[in-house]
């Protein structure tokens, strides 16, 4: 008996939704804080571990922030793809930690450029399975609480958001390079464990939904509909047909998700924020230390104080959305991100027009902590949306993208979203900094902001719409 009741104790908490909410914060905790924990060490890892000339630092850094956008953009959809046919989270969840892991320590140790490209290489590859099975396993887990868990998990990608560029840049300080790359490694451990305890509660949809019936239950109907197998069967035939119903329903998703304004619209603001964020990664590091002189920990401490307000103000944003809807705080969020980053260009930009009384550094600070507050009014709302989206298309039209639906492809569109953002930021605002400046740099990406809120005005849900 106590046997018994151990046994089933055991499966019930390490089913229990609690864990498994858990271990995915803590895995896409992981996985931001290690992104943004290479910022402020990369110009040292090219200057000073592989010798490289200073003049290089600026072009490589964006590179290198870039690629993990580009291999995240172009593994995505195949991974996607696989997520929504297999039965199970946990083996693919453990390799993409794994393979992350494996990574991180390329970038860390190898003393090579090529080490190092190919670790972002693994670091993207790791990361985006991971973002893409962990949003998955949440989703299916949290049931009607999907809101709530979606904001507490977000709390923690903001966490390691603003973790990362400040451990990198104390540790690095303070401990030296080697020591420093010991905590994400870590963390890497900690979620490959919390990941062997859980066992995975998925299953379709359509068996939630009914019981399984006994095979003697089903009608004629059911019988002559059912495809029969004999020894005599043409196999490749019937593989042959589930291959071409299952690229079938492929193409029919995409299709039909791709057509909805409301979908391009979403997908357009989640570039933006990605790209916003890689952007000042890519930039601030060799910006502010060419106008204020600043070394890693000082950067560090900038991209702090201006993710901090993410952690605080996003429950509140979340809320916000749970009242009105996700239109009207996206569309203000991003007109008031457009003066906020042009601003953000005025210091050392030199122009005429600036009075010499200006504390510059003060008004850096101080734009970057107001940018912090406006961006989480938008910063999930293209996923939001992309899933109110599906949800509405899934209820009118069950099993239309499959048994299991297309919850990780909507994901996918987002996932790919995201990181072409992470690949266009670094990239764009880099180039443009070094041929225009970084004032006019700024001044594009302002334009920008205010037409992705015309954008959010117009096809992104409010309440009523959402129901």
């Amino acid at each position: 008996m106590d046997s018994e009741s151990h046994a089933s104790y055991g499966p019930s908490w390490r089913s229990s939704k609690a864990l498994v909410v858990l271990t995915v914060c803590v895995a896409m905790f992981t996985e931001t804080l290690l992104y943004g924990f290479l910022v402020p060490i990369l110009p040292y890892t090219l200057e000073d571990r592989l010798h490289l000339d200073p003049s290089r630092t600026q072009n490589l850094t964006s590179t290198l922030l870039s690629i993990y956008g580009l291999v995240t953009l172009i593994s995505t959809p195949f991974i996607a793809s696989w997520a929504d046919r297999v039965g199970t989270r946990k083996i693919p969840l453990l390799l993409a930690l794994a393979v992350t892991l494996v990574g991180t320590v390329l970038v860390a140790f190898v003393p090579y450029l090529s080490a190092l490209y190919t670790g972002r290489i693994l670091q993207g590859l790791g990361g985006s399975a991971a973002w893409i099975l962990c949003l998955s396993l949440l989703t299916e887990t949290a049931g009607t609480d999907v809101g709530k868990s979606m904001g507490l998990c977000m709390s923690f990608v903001m966490a390691g958001t603003v973790a990362g560029p400040m451990l990198g840049g104390v540790l690095l300080e303070w401990t030296g390079y080697i020591v420093a790359w010991f905590v994400p490694m870590g963390m890497l451990c900690i979620d490959i464990i919390c990941r062997l305890l859980i066992i995975d509660p998925r299953q379709p949809p359509s068996q939630k939904a009914e019981e399984p019936r006994e095979p003697h239950e089903g009608t004629q109907e059911d019988a002559t509909c059912r495809p029969k197998h004999t020894e005599s069967s043409p196999l490749l035939s019937t593989q042959n047909k589930d291959g071409q119903a299952e690229e079938h329903l492929r193409m029919k998703f995409y299709s039909t998700m791709l057509r909805d304004p409301r979908i391009l619209a979403a997908l357009v603001t989640s570039v933006l924020s990605s790209a916003l964020v890689a952007g000042f990664h890519a930039t601030w590091t060799v910006h502010l230390r060419r106008i204020f002189d600043w070394g890693p920990a000082q950067v560090g401490g900038v991209i702090f104080i201006y993710q901090i307000p993410l952690i605080f103000v996003n429950p509140l944003a979340g809320y916000l959305r749970d009242r009105v809807g996700i239109r009207y705080p996206a569309a203000v969020g991003l007109a008031l991100l457009a003066p906020l980053v042009w601003c953000l260009g005025i210091p050392g930009s030199d122009l005429q027009w600036i009075s010499p009384d200006l504390d510059e550094k003060s008004m850096f600070v101080y734009t970057a902590v107001a940018i912090g507050v406006v961006q989480p009014l938008f910063q999930d709302a293209g996923l939001l949306n992309t899933l109110e989206v599906l949800r509405s298309i899934e209820s009118s039209q069950p099993d239309i993208f499959g048994v299991y639906g297309g919850r990780s492809r909507v994901l996918a569109m987002n996932e790919i979203s995201f990181n072409l953002g992470l690949l266009l930021g670094p990239l764009a605002t880099s180039s443009l900094s070094e041929s225009v400046g970084y004032y006019y740099a700024n001044l594009v990406l302002a334009i920008i902001c205010l037409m992705s809120s015309i954008l959010a005005l117009f096809f992104f849900g409010t309440k009523n719409e959402q129901g």
